[in-house]
């Protein structure tokens, strides 16, 4: 099930705290009409923060709307998928966080970090030149090395869910990783050999999330299923994933990833981590 959101809700106004020292940032940076632009109608641009997942969360329990966007310099405590930390120096990468209201049940949240992730790509590709592949669910790798993750965060009502927190970090201007991330990790400033405008990338990213995100609310995921399968690194190699190893053959019309093992027989894998089989 997907579909636009009810309107109705009272108006949002920003809350006291976001004003406080060591919190407050700037609303509405390029603010157009909602008719025009929703997301990054309201842009908080942060300095330093827990993460920016926790401040859109708290905006979004405060009624902020769909769209609302939380940046930040630096996070002290970012996450990644599975509780991973995201690690990031003050003003090297683009962090962000998107409030989303969707109307679609609990089963269907991941479906939103494969279309951000096309998203990203997509961005990226505009400003730089560069083609990212889409590691599933939602790594961007060039040459193998991670250039963005995204995390979709859900609250819920049943199986309703109430609202989603999109979180998305990018490699913007690193130049060196910590010894442990640097054959696994790159930057943008990396792959082109140049500074990139994180503002402009935000921008475009914005721009293309909503897009699709349109997309998939008047037509579902199919749309965003084709695109996905055209960036994909993942499918046709030997993986290991959900407990089973095989060829990742495809992607399920909900976004699992499909694994044929050496006895032709078919795993969905729904959620989890998918590592390169030894020797595949």
């Amino acid at each position: 099930m997907t579909g636009r959101p009810p309107s109705g809700d009272p108006p949002f106004r920003a809350p006291a705290w976001l004003a406080q020292p060591g919190v407050g940032g700037r609303v509405g940076r390029g603010a157009k009409p909602p008719s025009e632009k929703r997301f990054g109608a309201v842009v908080h641009a942060l300095g330093e923060v827990d993460s920016t997942q926790a401040v859109a969360r708290a905006l979004a329990d405060d009624r902020a709307p769909e769209g609302t966007v939380v940046t930040a310099e630096h996070q002290r405590a970012g996450r990644g998928r599975d509780g991973r930390s995201w690690l990031d120096r003050p003003g090297e990468a683009l962090l962000c966080s998107v409030v989303l209201r969707p109307a679609i049940d609990a089963a269907e949240v991941p479906q939103l970090a494969l279309l951000a992730a096309v998203a990203v790509a997509e961005a990226v590709e505009a400003l730089t030149g560069l083609a990212p592949g889409i590691k599933w669910p939602n790594d961007l790798v060039v040459e193998d090395r991670k250039l963005a993750g995204i995390l979709a965060e859900a609250a819920t009502a049943s199986r309703a869910v109430t609202r989603v927190i999109l979180g998305m970090g990018i490699n913007v201007s690193q130049r060196e990783f910590p010894v442990d991330l640097a054959a696994r990790a790159t930057s943008l400033a990396l792959l082109t050999g140049r500074e990139v405008d994180r503002g402009a990338l935000l921008d475009g990213l914005l721009t293309r999330l909503e897009h699709w995100y349109d997309i998939y609310l008047d037509h579902g995921f199919k749309p965003i299923h084709a695109e996905w399968c055209r960036r994909a690194v993942t499918l046709g190699r030997t993986v290991v994933a959900g407990g089973a190893q095989g060829t990742a053959v495809g992607l399920d019309h909900d976004g699992a990833l499909l694994v044929r093992d050496a006895a032709h027989r078919t795993h969905r894998v729904v959620a989890g981590e998918v590592l390169d089989a030894p020797g595949g």
